[in-house]
């Protein structure tokens, strides 16, 4: 059994300033994700950008990129990313479009492709037309095809299933003043997002939600709630992430994102809510010295994997006895490992 308490951090991380005491609290988590996982921890690049620091790269070209089926555009244009999200994604905005884009992807090595887009004023992302060409895909093509999508129906459900989409992947939000203002869906509450796990559930997918961590303009607010929702509904894992303010509306912009050790204190929680089951680091979170606090104390508390790690976080997992395992895929797959 590897043991934390009493752990040198290397002269790199020494500036960094951690909660010694947070750290303890952390290990826990550490336990827990070594009695159900063992050692092998992942780290993710997916392919939509190049990303490298000193010790962490990959070489090889991209293997998993995100479409998005209305390009830049978002109806809804809530606080949180204001569609700025949706601009790194390949643009498809048809189905004829989506399919021969998948087709250069896959003669270009892609293997998976994450589908998305923007939402309407319900805070749907309008797949329906698209369902056709995503079981083609699969068919044809034998990618791994993900879909991230916003709240859903039983049509949609059942449609994601017939189209044979490998996961379905959802923000979950626990607090209904966030999902008023933030997402600017007063009409919607958390049982309608509960709802969404239920029927996605019902419907067979391995379902990976999402909670964005300071979602309510940097409060911590409904991500303890939304974790505990998505237990009941045995995920196929967690990815969590932290609000860019940089993303958002003015009003973002102008509030600091919570601090990691309040981050840190999510995720321990998911940890313990989810013992058996990945929870991961996505893409988004803030650079800077805070991402490699917070990355630090993501690994201290047991995620699964990390995505896009922080400058050093790759050899110091090394040095907690971890193994790393390096993959060009979407973190959102680690439940296939």
């Amino acid at each position: 059994m590897i043991d934390l308490r009493g752990v040198n951090l290397p002269p790199s991380f020494e500036d960094l300033e951690l909660d010694q005491t947070l750290l303890d609290e952390l290990y826990e988590g550490f336990q827990i994700r070594l009695r159900n996982f063992g050692k092998d921890i992942f780290f993710h690049s997916p392919g939509f950008k190049h990303y490298e620091v000193e010790d962490f790269s990959i070489k090889t070209g991209p293997k998993f990129v995100d479409i998005s089926i209305t390009g830049r555009n978002c109806e809804l244009m809530c606080d949180h990313c204001a569609s700025k999200i949706l601009w790194h994604m390949i643009p498809a905005t048809t189905p004829e479009e989506l399919w021969r884009v998948a087709q250069e992807l896959k003669e270009k090595g892609v293997d998976g492709i994450l589908i998305s887009g923007g939402s309407n004023k319900d805070g749907v992302v309008e797949l329906y037309p698209f369902l056709n060409t995503m079981k083609r895909i699969k068919e044809e093509l034998s990618m791994f095809v993900s879909c991230h999508v916003g709240l859903v129906d039983k049509e949609l459900a059942e449609g994601l299933k017939e189209a044979r989409v490998d996961a379905v992947l959802l923000d979950i939000i626990g607090d209904d003043q966030t999902i008023a203002e933030v997402y600017k869906l007063p009409h919607k509450s958390v049982k309608d997002y509960e709802e969404s796990l239920r029927l996605l559930k019902e419907a067979g997918h391995n379902i990976v939600p999402h909670v964005i961590i300071g979602l309510h303009y940097g409060q911590i607010k409904g991500e303890y709630r939304a974790i505990d929702m998505i237990a009941k509904f045995d995920p196929s894992a967690l990815v969590m992430v932290v609000v860019m303010p940089y993303y958002g509306k003015a009003r973002f912009q102008l509030l600091p994102p919570p601090k990691p050790e309040e981050s840190a204190k999510v995720i321990l929680h998911a940890r313990k809510a989810l013992p058996s089951k990945p929870v991961v680091i996505g893409c988004a979170r803030p650079a800077g010295p805070e991402r490699v606090k917070f990355d630090l104390y993501a690994l201290h508390a047991g995620v699964n994997g990390i995505t896009f790690p922080a400058e050093g976080i790759f050899t110091y997992a090394k040095s907690l006895g971890l193994r790393p395992v390096v993959s060009p895929n979407c973190c959102s797959t680690v439940f296939l490992h």
